[in-house]
């Protein structure tokens, strides 16, 4: 296929420009031009700032067989891209987020749960809110040759985020921990790699809808153990399961402290950790182990010792451990 992707260059559109490259399509790049990675081979890049200029993508005729954008994030961006592309284009995948729901109060909540409500007239300026406009910008210029999918936190080499690294990061640390609950929140993420893979398989298959990607959630305490028992740290790390009442009152915040993590047994988290992604799954969405993502996220590290870490930063969990030693632990 002859394929146009919209960034290409950071996180999940590196490693779907590799793999695009891998499977044998033919590909375009249009992006600003600010990074490149040395292994692509022969792809064509075109050089603009969608927010300014979308000129490099005017042509006659038919360009590519489908567009993939991996970064929109404004409703004026989607209405942008489509009317450059008019004519160009045949099919169109938007990678959006599982943000776009109004709350993950609903255990099994599949892609018709309810979106954030906007009103008329009304510009937001949170992200969740702001991929709903997107979508629907591009809804009304698509239709059914659209596809939207709709990651949850992906993880892998080359994350900026971060929020996978901080895990990896403090199970290597070891040693004492204090973790949220009893160990039975849940956590849902997809390794990037896994949602590159489904990217290219709609694209191939043609596939039109909407999909959540993400794999089934996992409990904490699980989580803690696989990833340490994968990286044997030389001090394995010792939790200490603190309420999570007692963690809010001493500043904790939900997840922000600790990356991509919510309490469950508040109700408008009841569903998180527990969201469906079965329609994607049928069509092909395929998870490689915990122990694979986090082992290659390790190495990475390694080798980038600058990498972004989100979370907890050890002054602060210092301070909360002291801080919660004086007697607010029950």
């Amino acid at each position: 296929m002859k394929l146009l992707i919209i960034g290409g260059t950071g996180f999940l559109g590196r490693h779907l420009t590799s793999l695009a490259l891998d499977w044998g399509h033919e590909v375009t790049l249009f992006n600003r031009g600010s990074r490149q990675h040395p292994d692509w081979r022969e792809l064509v890049q075109l050089t603009g700032d969608r927010n300014k200029s979308l000129n490099a993508l005017h042509g006659e005729g038919p360009g590519w067989d489908l567009v993939i954008d991996t970064c929109c994030y404004r409703p004026e961006q989607a209405a942008s891209l489509s009317a450059a592309l008019l004519g160009r284009c045949e099919r169109l995948i938007f990678i959006s987020t599982i943000s776009v729901y109004r709350d993950f109060a609903l255990r099994g909540m599949d892609e018709s749960a309810p979106l954030h409500e906007i009103r008329a007239g009304e510009m937001p300026t949170d992200y969740g809110p702001l991929k709903v406009l997107c979508e629907a910008a591009y809804q009304a210029r698509w239709g059914e040759r659209l596809c939207i999918l709709r990651p949850g936190v992906l993880g892998g080499p080359f994350d900026p985020t971060g929020r996978l690294t901080w895990w990896v990061k403090r199970v290597q640390q070891g040693g004492p921990w204090l973790l949220p609950g009893e160990g039975q929140d849940r956590l849902q993420y997809l390794d990037v790699r896994d949602c590159a893979e489904f990217v290219l398989r709609a694209a191939e298959q043609q596939l039109g809808g909407i999909f959540n990607l993400l794999k089934p959630g996992i409990a904490l305490a699980d989580w803690v153990d696989r990833i340490a028992a994968r990286l044997a740290p030389a001090t394995a790390p010792q939790p200490e399961w603190v309420p999570w009442p007692a963690l809010l009152a001493a500043g904790v915040e939900p997840w922000q402290s600790y990356p991509a993590l919510l309490p469950n047994a508040q109700p408008e988290y009841a569903g998180y950790g527990r969201i469906s992604a079965e329609a994607a799954i049928v069509q092909g969405l395929n998870f490689r182990p915990l122990e694979e993502t986090v082992a290659d996220l390790a190495q990475w590290l390694a080798e980038n010792r600058q990498a972004v870490v989100a979370g907890m930063t050890a002054e602060q969990e210092l301070a909360l451990q002291q801080g919660l030693r004086v007697g607010t632990l029950s």
